[in-house]
């Protein structure tokens, strides 16, 4: 990561953008394999590389593409050497910065030069002439201020309270306890999620939920199986188990940290 929060707040992206990552493969040509699992966020990625396939879907990555809510395991394949500049946004800008269906992108990507209706400068033409990772990633931080500049604000924030809510609670919270802290019926948040975050909101709990086992996983900070599952409200090993499985395609004990 290069000085992220700086570049976030100098382009007023810090209502859209949670974080920047790069990386960075260099070496002979071969093809290299990146894993993902659902985590609530879309992104924008600015992809440098001979080739770049989204699997399962096996479709052929632009170099600056949107990808919405991944939902199912997915893998990145890309030919090295490769350079990769991922804004990670927050779950509901996808859908007000580009205006696009979020639920149609679940669980894949659209070429950004492609998305109609937007008159988009696109970032690329100046990239080739510009060598330093800091300077293309500052560019593409304008680019998406420019956008977040033109929208209204007040939608955004009346989501970004609801899912600001159910990521404080882990995953932990009924939606109809979420409506009522919103002073907003089951149905308006639902119809709300589906359209700017392209899932239900129990869904995107679950998302959470998920998330916060899988980092208490990966860290290796459990004395036994048990306590990532209750510590995470889960009801029962199996319901765990299952959860686990269908978000990672893997079984707990698969992503444990090794000792």
């Amino acid at each position: 990561m290069i000085e992220a929060a700086k570049i976030i707040a100098d382009n007023d992206l810090e209502l859209f953008v949670k974080e920047i990552f790069i990386l960075e493969e260099q070496g002979a040509s071969q093809d290299a394999a990146l894993t993902f699992f659902a985590d609530g966020y879309p992104g924008v990625v600015y992809l440098q590389s001979e080739e770049g396939i989204l699997l399962p879907r096996k479709k052929t990555l632009s170099a600056f593409f949107l990808y919405g809510q991944m939902i199912a395991p997915y893998e990145l394949s890309i030919k090295t050497p490769y350079l990769m500049i991922a804004f990670q946004l927050y779950p509901s800008a996808a859908k007000l910065l580009f205006d696009v269906d979020a639920k149609k992108l679940n669980d894949d990507c659209a070429d950004l030069s492609k998305i109609k209706g937007k008159a988009i400068e696109n970032p690329l033409d100046t990239f080739a002439a510009l060598p330093a990772v800091s300077i293309k990633t500052e560019i593409i931080a304008k680019f998406l201020s420019e956008l977040a500049r033109e929208k209204g604000m007040e939608e955004y924030r009346k989501i970004q309270r609801a899912i600001q809510t159910i990521q404080d609670c882990k995953g932990l919270i009924a939606i109809n306890e979420l409506a009522s802290r919103l002073n907003t019926t089951e149905r308006t948040l639902r119809r709300k999620f589906n359209r700017y975050v392209g899932i239900s909101p129990k869904k995107f709990a679950k998302i959470t939920q998920f998330q916060a086992s899988l980092d208490q996983l990966s860290t290796g900070d459990f004395s036994k199986m048990t306590d990532v599952v209750y510590e995470n409200g889960y009801a029962d090993q199996s319901h765990f188990i299952r959860n686990i499985r269908k978000f990672t395609g893997k079984k707990p004990l698969q992503l444990k940290k090794p000792q």
